[in-house]
């Protein structure tokens, strides 16, 4: 092998190890997710989760459940290991201190379905029991009885999960029913006579547990109605799905779309003949950063930001239009600001992608390298390799300061961020990390308000013991929603293989154009 690809190789591997210590950066862990879900004859579901977690800091736990259409859920309950039923309140405040949520539970409404709130109301190794009941579970389509559900879509490492699915009627491929499932590393089977999903190992943050299950026969007596037919769900899911994933077999074990580290090394063997184009290590970090810059708390908080409303509302065109320029005057964090609000790309996607803008641009900035350390250091055999900072200032811009004080804290003296440093410095400072990217949403929401694009009106609304209070309505006017647009449309250009303009695109454009491929979680395909 050549010596120059060799050392490449060798430094993709110390990054790597670098970068996977921003997996780590959580403060609360799932060790599993036991799903036990039986369908009465109407075809509702009563489902039973037992949680194993290892819990050190926040207030609450919640499982979310979205795009829940006329389907509700009912009778929630929990009990922890000590035995204790916990008191179910009428409305959920996700605010509340840590002694006001313990042994408490309710539900809280989000923007787009719900979340089941119970108070972590003490530390360490804990067991939860959660029950409730989803109504009209199962689904009439035009041809055939069915079900489409995603039942864990947390963008949380989870240590296993497992789903099972059963019925007053035993289940049979052979005989009434057909299945399928998506969003993970596992497989989904017949189990004496019922539907078992069961992940291989452990979850990411960025996959989720969804069945597609067909009913042969007419089993439930009241099921939901649907305009649909089961074809055209069963089409609408497949969509996306490589051919080689689809050998399934209608019940054969099937894997579903892992974020493996096998596809990341493969994928870097890539990057390493792109980086014989560009300039030494720029656009290996960018690519690491897409696969390994993982992590979020155990659904500690609250979800989305939300007080704003859009003039023309959040969502955008089915068809858009190829945008070629570089929108949202070329900052990142404003594309990451409508990103994370039009859902232009998946929230893991532009958290991850967001970073890795920001280092993307030091690097291209020229102020931060990529610095080979003394053998040795880190217990590699031949080259080893750090983040130096040692030329950097802090940035003007707020946001990138103070990820680059973060860094730099964790780089100690010598300002060179060495394996497994960072790591060390997120178990201390967990909370420091995680409220940076809330801020983001805030910093832009003040900006744009500064330049005129928000109007703030006052609202009186009914608060506790009878009394009233006002509250603020931001109206966010329709040319943000427009730059949202162009954002996408800019991610679809990109998407496009067709487009033979880009051919003759100046290659200094396309650093700008992998930055906000970068952020919008799209590089891996853009890089071609």
């Amino acid at each position: 092998m050549n010596k120059g690809i060799k050392n490449i190789l060798y430094g993709l591997t110390i990054i790597i190890t670098f970068l996977l210590c921003l997996i780590n950066v959580k403060a609360n862990t799932i060790k599993s997710i036991d799903m036990d879900i039986y369908l009465d004859s109407e075809g509702n579901a009563h489902i039973k989760e037992l949680w194993e977690a290892n819990l050190t800091q926040g207030t609450e736990g919640y499982k979310p459940y979205s795009d829940l259409g006329i389907s509700s859920i009912s009778n929630f309950t929990v009990i922890d290991d000590s035995g204790k039923t916990y008191e179910f309140l009428s409305s959920w405040n996700t605010s509340a201190s840590f002694s006001n949520k313990a042994y408490k539970n309710g539900i809280n409404k989000t923007y787009d379905g719900v979340e089941l709130c119970f108070g972590i109301s003490n530390y360490g190794n804990r067991t939860y029991t959660l029950t409730y009941d989803i109504s009209n579970f199962v689904t009439q389509y035009t041809d055939t009885q069915g079900i489409y559900f995603t039942f864990i879509d947390m963008e949380q490492y989870i240590g296993n999960a497992k789903i099972t699915i059963h019925s007053d009627t035993s289940f049979s491929i052979e005989d009434n029913v057909k299945i399928w499932a998506f969003g993970y590393d596992g497989n989904i089977s017949i189990v004496d006579g019922n539907i078992v999903l069961e992940s291989n190992g452990s979850l990411s943050s960025s996959s989720y547990m969804s069945g597609l299950i067909r009913f042969e026969t007419n089993m439930f007596t009241k099921p939901k109605e649907s305009t649909k037919s089961f074809d055209d769900v069963y089409e609408d899911a497949m969509d996306g799905i490589s051919e080689e994933d689809k050998n399934y077999d209608y019940g054969n074990d099937y894997d579903a779309s892992p974020v493996s580290i096998i596809f990341g090394v493969l994928f870097l063997l890539i990057v390493c003949a792109f980086y014989l184009i560009f300039n030494p290590f720029t656009w290996v970090i960018l690519f690491i950063i897409l696969y390994m810059v993982k992590g979020k708390e155990w659904m500690i908080g609250s979800s989305k930001v939300g007080g704003l409303i859009f003039e023309g509302g959040k969502t955008l065109p089915k068809e858009i239009n190829n945008f070629r320029d570089i929108p949202c005057d070329k900052d990142p964090f404003y594309a990451y600001f409508l990103a994370y609000n039009f859902d232009i790309s998946s929230l893991s996607k532009i958290k991850e992608g967001i970073i890795g803008a920001v280092l993307l641009k030091w690097v291209k900035e020229n102020k931060i390298t990529i610095t080979e350390t003394k053998k040795g250091l880190l217990s590699f055999k031949d080259n080893n390799y750090a983040v130096d900072f040692g030329n950097m200032t802090n940035p003007n811009n707020e946001l990138e300061n103070e990820l680059f004080k973060m860094l730099e804290s964790a780089a100690g003296s010598n300002r060179i961020l060495e394996a497994k440093e960072f790591e060390k410095w997120c178990t201390r400072n967990y909370y420091k990390v995680t409220s940076w990217f809330s801020k983001i949403l805030s910093y832009e929401t003040d900006l744009i308000e500064q330049k005129g694009l928000i109007n703030v009106e006052t609202e009186e609304v009914a608060a506790s013991f009878g009394k009233t209070r006002n509250i603020s309505i931001k109206h966010v006017k329709e040319s943000v929603r427009e730059e949202a647009i162009k954002l996408a449309g800019l991610k679809k250009f990109l998407l496009d293989t067709e487009i033979d303009e880009k051919k003759y695109i100046e290659v200094h454009l396309w650093n700008e154009y992998l930055i906000f491929a970068e952020l919008l979680g799209i590089a891996d395909k853009v890089k071609e």
